[in-house]
């Protein structure tokens, strides 16, 4: 069958524009992250600044071992979290492969926590030895980091953000948000909050692209929907529970991988 060149430049041009899409709204992740990562930087500079000046000073009781371990330990923590961030704002090439979600977990905890209010409470909890999934990490990551934005920002002040990587057995076949999944093993995603909770007028519509609740200029809606995507074309399914006054439960639900299935990509 003679393939159509037409058709084919089509659907290389909408992927295309899909990965533009989700590159977009990682980097539009990060903005809602920069005022707390920015705070971070500058207590990972100060002591450096202040090493410095220590050192600069002709007193011979100073400790300069010690103020140069301070600078170096600070400028690598530094490192380490800018080269965190420019991996998950490249992100991948949208390639699917078999991947390791409790490896990807610590990996956005590590950028989210430089951001909470201290009366914000970070619990990751990640089962042991969980199958592996096929996919793209960078956009598992971006969807993880999506719900865990949106769970912070349902706390203003106080309250406990939970992350929780477990192993879902379903026995039958079982409907989910976008679609119904059949009986298998997968890697369940959740993340929870203690925040205000979703109407279920909002829960309806919360996926919709450009749809926010929030301020003018705190975000344009596109986080939720681009995470439902991003579940889909990996061929898992959402799940939300949430209870207004008392919080909010999301979980996504990736199928495991290994290679005698050979999952689609």
């Amino acid at each position: 069958m003679k393939t159509d060149p037409t058709k084919t430049m089509e659907l290389e041009e909408r992927d295309r524009l899909l990965q533009v899409q989700r590159r977009r709204q990682r980097l539009e992740s990060l903005g809602s992250l920069a005022s707390g990562i920015a705070h971070d930087l500058n207590n990972l500079l100060t002591p450096i600044l202040m090493s410095c000046r220590m050192l600069q000073r002709e007193n011979t009781n100073i400790d300069r071992d010690a103020l140069l371990e301070t600078i170096g330990s600070s400028a690598s923590r530094g490192a380490e979290l800018i080269a965190q961030l420019l991996t998950f704002a490249r992100g991948g090439d949208g390639e699917h492969l078999p991947i390791r979600v409790d490896q990807i977990a610590p990996e956005v905890i590590a950028i989210l926590r430089h951001t909470l209010p201290p009366g914000i409470e970070l619990v990751l909890e990640v089962e042991p030895d969980l199958p592996v999934v096929l996919g793209d990490a960078t956009e598992i990551g971006q969807v993880l980091m999506n719900l865990a934005i949106n769970a912070r920002d349902a706390m203003p002040a106080t309250g406990q953000l939970g992350i929780q990587v477990t192993r879902t057995t379903l026995k039958t076949e079982r409907p989910y948000t976008y679609a119904t999944m059949q009986p298998g093993e997968y890697v369940t995603i959740t993340v929870s909050d203690t925040g205000i909770g979703i109407p279920r007028d909002v829960r309806e519509r919360m996926f919709d692209p450009f749809f926010t609740t929030k301020d003018r200029g705190q975000g344009t809606g596109l986080g939720l929907s681009t995470s439902i995507g991003i579940v889909r074309s990996h061929h898992g399914a959402v799940e939300v529970q949430s209870t207004v006054g008392q919080g909010t439960r999301i979980s996504v639900i990736l199928p495991a991988w290994n290679d005698n299935n050979q999952a689609e990509s």
